[in-house]
């Protein structure tokens, strides 16, 4: 089932099938995670996994932190291939790029039984926090009043 979720006013596409979800990576996926990418990104992994709830009632086999990298990998390789795509000039580097930037335009997120490499964002899952600290996006330090 094609939807869509919204997360701070930004209207994410995604679509749920049993046993995956599909995000589509554009320029609103972009806009959500320019700016405090961390809690952006749980919020929306948060709401992902509300509404795959509610369209099986069962809950996606899919760990918050693996989701989460994932979508980063994606995201931001396909931000690196079109700047290398850009800088570079060869036509082997062209294609190569295009290649990483077709695989990137959706998000697929699947269980271990439906997603063939789920392995690696459930390995990288367990250094999200430091992946975190590369992101790009600005993060948005709150302070609490003493």
């Amino acid at each position: 089932m094609k939807t869509s979720i919204k997360i701070v006013d930004i209207k994410i596409d995604i679509e749920l099938e049993d046993h995956i979800i599909h995000i589509t990576n554009n320029d609103a996926l972009a806009n959500l995670l320019a700016c405090d990418t961390e809690v952006r990104t749980e919020q929306l992994v948060h709401s992902i996994k509300i509404a795959y709830y509610k369209l099986f009632n069962k809950n996606l086999e899919v760990s918050d932190a693996s989701m989460a990298v994932e979508i980063w990998g994606h995201v931001y390789t396909d931000k690196f291939a079109n700047a290398v795509k850009s800088a570079v000039s060869l036509k082997l580097i062209d294609k190569l790029a295009e290649k990483v930037v077709e695989r990137c335009e959706i998000i697929d997120i699947g269980e271990r039984s439906h997603d063939y490499n789920r392995f690696v964002w459930d390995g990288l899952a367990s250094v999200k926090s430091i992946i975190a600290k590369f992101l790009p996006g600005e993060r948005v330090e709150i302070t609490m009043p003493d």
